[in-house]
């Protein structure tokens, strides 16, 4: 498949993920956490960002198709301030679950496939505030 518009894959996986977890928050913009609801965090906001892409077919007549898309699920949760510092990582390793269960379950319109990549987070540094940073290979 070939996509001349990845702002569209973009916003096809935002709907996806939006759909597959209600409860959480999940946008394109990439947030500051200090600028967002306890609510809002508490819940867990999902932050979709491009990295680039490549990947491409580039022999005659296929110029430019066939590529993939590098995109970055950021996850920024918050657990209460009497909470233990592992309790963060929890609430980091219970949205990698969900992201990794959307991965394995949920197809995303108009896209070949989309694959979980390496992943990082916040290792409790900033207890109550947590981050998850999950990479996806989007073949488009």
């Amino acid at each position: 498949m070939s996509v001349n518009n990845h702002n569209a894959v973009l916003d096809a996986i935002v709907a996806s993920l939006a759909a597959a977890l209600p409860a959480r928050h999940v946008q394109r913009n990439l947030i500051d956490p200090a600028n967002e609801t306890a609510a809002r965090l508490t819940a867990g906001v999902i932050c979709l960002v491009s990295e680039g892409g490549g990947k491409f077919a580039n022999y005659r007549g296929r110029e430019g198709d066939l590529g993939q898309m590098d995109v970055r699920a950021v996850g920024f949760v918050q657990v209460a301030e009497s909470s233990q510092p592992a309790d963060i990582e929890r609430a980091e390793l219970t949205l990698l679950g969900d992201l990794l269960t959307w991965v394995s379950t949920t197809a995303v319109p108009g896209l070949d496939t989309v694959m979980p990549g390496d992943w990082a987070q916040s290792k409790q540094l900033e207890h109550p505030y947590g981050w998850l940073a999950l990479a996806l290979v989007v073949k488009t």
